[in-house]
């Protein structure tokens, strides 16, 4: 979320902000009674390629994809496509 300090110097990731001070602050931390909500700062979903190996297992954990013994994040990536390509084959 953006967010402005309203009175009080806040301290947030290392850094501290001063009264009317602007940045950003991660939902869970928001206290409005230390600063006011600008705006909410919409995510775009991970592509799969961008995530992590702990991501990628946690997903094919939440989409029963069995990853066998793939443990490299491109062997990993490589079971999760063929098992959605699989699932959905392009249509003709």
């Amino acid at each position: 979320m953006i967010v402005e300090v309203i009175d009080v110097p806040v301290r947030y990731n290392g850094k501290t902000y001063r009264t009317g001070e602007i940045f950003e602050m991660e939902e869970p931390h928001v206290d409005e009674n230390i600063v006011k909500v600008i705006s909410k700062v919409e995510k775009e979903p991970k592509t799969l390629d961008s995530m992590t190996v702990t991501e990628l297992k946690e997903y094919s954990a939440e989409n029963n994809i069995n990853l066998g013994e793939a443990k490299k994040k491109e062997e990993i990536l490589a079971v999760i496509k063929l098992e959605e390509n699989a699932e959905n084959p392009p249509q003709e």
